[in-house]
């Protein structure tokens, strides 16, 4: 072997593990057209997942992303993961009635009725709720951004509303983007 090829045997050689290096994730992108997606069809069903979808809307298209209903026209796509698990229960407030007034029609009277709380409890079932979501571009596996956040709430309650639970959950979940936490964000 002459010198000369000896020396491209040693460049390649010392190049090789360069070569088949795996690539960097690319960054996060700073906007664009995304389309939010559940991960499963069965997923996708449901005014529990309606909220959350857009909830994650809203929160993304506050970070400078158009929200496009199609993942097939969007440069990326926000595939979310919700899962929901008792873990307890706890004592919430009785709702009280709606009040009401009604008229005697052509008899003489009517009422009104003013429900009052009594201070009563009842029990709730507790829920942990986990939003995740994974950013891609559109037709590639590799994942730009990932984000997870959790939160305790009673079911059934103000609070525990799914439309209250998805607004602070996206909101959580995106609120330091495009930076990754490599741990999930807690919501009280």
């Amino acid at each position: 072997m002459s010198p000369h090829n000896r020396l491209i045997v040693a460049v390649a050689t010392c190049l090789a593990p360069v070569w088949t290096a795996p690539l960097a994730a690319a960054a996060p992108p700073n906007g664009g057209t995304i389309a939010v997606a559940f991960n499963t069809p069965a997923d996708a069903t449901g005014a529990a997942t309606t909220s959350f979808r857009e909830a994650a809307d809203d929160a993304l298209a506050t970070k400078g992303f158009t929200i496009l209903d199609d993942p097939g026209h969007a440069a990326y796509v926000a595939e979310l993961t919700l899962t929901r698990v008792e873990v307890g229960t706890q004592s919430a407030k009785v709702p009280r009635g709606k009040a009401s007034a009604n008229m005697g029609g052509s008899a003489v009277g009517g009422g009104v009725t003013l429900p009052l709380s009594h201070g009563e409890t009842m029990l709730v079932p507790l829920q942990r709720i986990r939003l995740d979501m994974r950013i891609s571009k559109r037709g590639e596996d590799g994942v730009l951004w990932t984000g997870a956040a959790v939160t305790v709430r009673a079911a059934g309650t103000k609070k525990g509303a799914d439309t209250v639970v998805a607004a602070d959950l996206s909101r959580a979940l995106l609120n330091s983007y495009p930076v990754t936490f490599g741990d999930v964000v807690t919501v009280p």
